[in-house]
Formats: C-alpha cells, structure tokens, sequence
C-alpha cells in the first residue's frame, strides 16, 4: 500500500504559487517542499488547482521578465537617488540631503534581436543561405591519386 500523500491544497497551492511567481524552478518548489521533483509533476496532474496555481505563479515570473526584456530593448528611463551626509565644524552631522538624478538607459540592440526572432519568428530568423553549386562547364576536372600502400596484395 502506498504513504498517503503529503498534498494539502490550501496551504501547497498557495506556497507554490508564491515561489513559482518569485522565478522558482519545479526542482527549487520541491526542495523547499521536502518532496521530488516528481511529486510537484504529479501533483499538477493530480490536482487541478495546484496545476493552476504554479502556471500562474509561473506566469507572474515570466511577466515580469518579459517586462524587463522589453525596456532593455526599448530603452528607459529612471531615478536613482544619492544621500548625502555632511558635518558641520563640530563633527555634528547635518540633515541628509537627497540628491535625485535622472538617468537614461539605451535601447539595447541585442535584446531587441532576441525579442525580434522570438515574437515575429517568420520575418526575423536566422536563415541559412540556400546553397549555389558556383561550379561551371568550363571548370578543370580533379583527380585524386592515392599513393600503393601494398595492403591490397
């Protein structure tokens, strides 16, 4: 007879959506979850809403990535800010100042390659050239010899 299974829905759906939406991998869920990597397979096809709960959780991760890819590819913009602590002539320190610059990021021409052949696969992939047989009538004809080696006789 088989160990009864360790599955509890509320309390593993919504743990493995939570580490599935922070990037987590099925190998990652089932350490944390004290169990084999196969379990977490069987579980999804088991029990509907733990299936569902780590595709969503999954689709948080790659949304958030794609996001991420796509700024990179366009370019953008953001805030940094800097504390500044200065003293006074006793060695007191004087109210932080928050200096805040904007910056820039360029478009990233790599990213947008990689976006390119992944979302509109028909018009950018790579492509190998058709091959030309650039051989023509006139060309001389080659003839190899091989030296005797005296292992036919």
């Amino acid at each position: 007879m088989a160990a009864k299974s360790k599955y509890n829905a509320p309390y593993h759906d919504n743990w493995a959506w939570s580490l599935a939406a922070m990037g987590a991998t099925n190998e990652e869920i089932a350490l944390a979850m004290g169990v084999s990597e196969r379990t977490i397979m069987r579980w999804a096809k088991e029990h509907e809403s733990f299936g569902k709960a780590l595709g969503e959780g999954k689709g948080v991760s790659d949304a958030k990535v794609i996001r991420s890819l796509y700024e990179r590819a366009t370019g953008y913009e953001y805030e940094e800010e800097k504390k500044i602590i200065e003293y006074d002539k006793d060695g007191n320190v004087k109210p932080v100042k928050i200096e805040k610059t904007k910056k820039h990021v360029p478009p990233d021409v790599t990213a947008q390659i990689f976006w390119l052949k992944n979302r509109q696969r028909d018009r950018w992939q790579d492509r190998p050239q058709d091959y030309v047989d650039q051989t023509s009538d006139n060309d001389a004809e080659v003839q190899i010899y091989l030296p005797d080696n005296g292992r036919d006789d």
